[in-house]
């Protein structure tokens, strides 16, 4: 018998095949894909496009992250097979999907990062995000997390295929580069339909949709998605207004490098925030003393992920940047260091929320933005190095880990401490001499 070598294999393959694994998978493939077409910008368009690029990506996952939250998440909680409510799903993704993509063109455009046909572009590639992403959400919903694998594999193929065809027939500028992913988005989009299950495609009337109900559920959710990317967001806008695209670049560039270690946060931090919700019969003693322990766990492993990355940073940058330019070190080091600042807060942080306190989580994200955007304008302002901006965010997730567990969890600790101290002790009833013997 040889079941006791290693795992037998129906076990492996339900393992591999299981929703929790396609789940993994799928994030951390979509992570992937963005990474490749900035890799892809930076061969081809140097630093300064690389930056244009990041810019617009990075503005299109915030456009995204709300119409996902907004539309995303009430899709999977309220009961989509209601007609008024799926009329007032559709009546959101088409508004969100819409107006906040022309809106970001439009800043865009105005502060003079795009032309206008960049911009209508841009608009293009942006919708074709959001309206994507609804449907991935919907093949969430199902849990069919490994058909999200093929629509990013279709939509990326799609892409860098245009990408080709744009070379050979002439220079890739930022437009075609827009152009691409448009293309690739449009592809995707066609991928999920086809993969949505019947009960998934049907339509439903918009007038008379539940609007109001949708939008009383979406709303924090959309907010709350929407603070880290929009960080990312100012935070490029900020440093091309400044120091330039090509300053951005090469900040891009090394996040590129360190994405190992802020994957690795990420995908830990959803687990512990799984955890939580697993064990909220727990004591929150117990759950705060496993908060500061996973903490300092991920923060030693963000450093060291970060350390390694850094020593290898001369031989791998050439690998993302190609010979157009270098990676700074100053970055590198900074990113892995906003990667254990992300660390530090990410268990406090999931706790409080499964702890039901999603308002004042929102409260705290919205410090952590406000520090981080505060300090980086200072700097900026002060004509410092632009390579060590990197050091400068840390300061937000730091302040709100912070607060998080001296100003949301300690009072909540101390409500529970107070409620179990003032509870009646319940006291057992004597014992005879000789019971009270035997049971010694």
């Amino acid at each position: 018998m040889s079941h006791h070598r290693g795992l037998p294999t129906g076990r492996l393959r339900a393992l591999v095949t299981s929703h929790a694994s396609g789940a993994l998978v799928a994030q951390v493939w979509q992570a992937a894909t963005s990474f490749v077409l900035q890799v892809v910008a930076a061969h081809v368009l140097g630093a300064k496009g690389l930056g244009l690029v990041s810019l617009c990506l990075g503005t299109i996952v915030l456009v995204t992250a709300v119409t996902s939250g907004f539309v995303g998440d009430s899709l999977t909680v309220l009961d989509r097979a209601d007609s008024r409510v799926r009329g007032g799903l559709q009546w959101w993704a088409l508004v969100l999907g819409t107006a906040g993509p022309a809106l970001a063109a439009a800043v865009l455009w105005g502060t003079g990062s795009l032309d206008a046909a960049e911009a209508g572009l841009f608009l293009l590639a942006a919708a074709l995000f959001a309206v994507e992403e609804v449907g991935r959400r919907l093949l969430m919903a199902s849990l069919r997390f490994w058909r999200l694998v093929v629509v990013d594999s279709v939509a990326l193929a799609t892409a860098v295929a245009a990408l080709v065809v744009f070379g050979l027939a002439g220079t890739i500028t930022l437009g075609s580069f827009l152009g691409a992913v448009a293309l690739g988005q449009a592809t995707g989009l066609l991928t999920v339909a086809a993969m949505l299950a019947p009960s998934e495609r049907w339509g439903a009337p918009v007038r008379g949709g539940a609007v109001r109900d949708v939008a009383s559920f979406g709303v924090w959710r959309g907010a709350q998605v929407a603070v880290n990317p929009g960080v990312f967001t100012a935070f490029r806008l900020l440093v091309v207004a400044v120091a330039g695209a090509a300053a951005l670049g090469h900040l891009e560039a090394a996040r590129i490098l360190v994405a190992p270690a802020l994957l690795m946060v990420q995908g830990l931090g959803s687990y512990l925030l799984a955890s939580y919700g697993r064990d909220r019969s727990l004591a929150l003693t117990a759950l705060v003393t496993r908060a500061r322990r996973g903490s300092a766990a991920l923060v030693l492993g963000a450093l060291g992920v970060g350390l390694l990355i850094w020593l290898a940073a001369p031989l791998v940058g050439p690998w993302v940047t190609g010979d157009g330019f270098t990676v700074p070190l100053l970055a590198v080091a900074g990113w892995a260091c906003y990667a254990a600042a992300i660390a530090s807060m990410q268990p406090f942080v999931s706790l409080a929320a499964a702890r039901g306190r999603q308002r004042a989580m929102l409260g705290v994200r919205l410090l952590d933005a406000a520090v981080s955007l505060v300090a980086l304008v200072a700097w900026l302002l002060a004509d410092l190095p632009t390579a060590a901006t990197p050091f400068v965010l840390a300061l937000g997730p730091v302040a709100a880990g912070l607060v998080t567990r001296f100003v949301v969890l300690t009072p909540m600790l101390r409500t529970e401490q107070s409620v179990t101290t003032s509870a009646p002790a319940v006291h057992a009833p004597a014992q005879p001499r000789e019971a009270a013997h035997h049971a010694r």
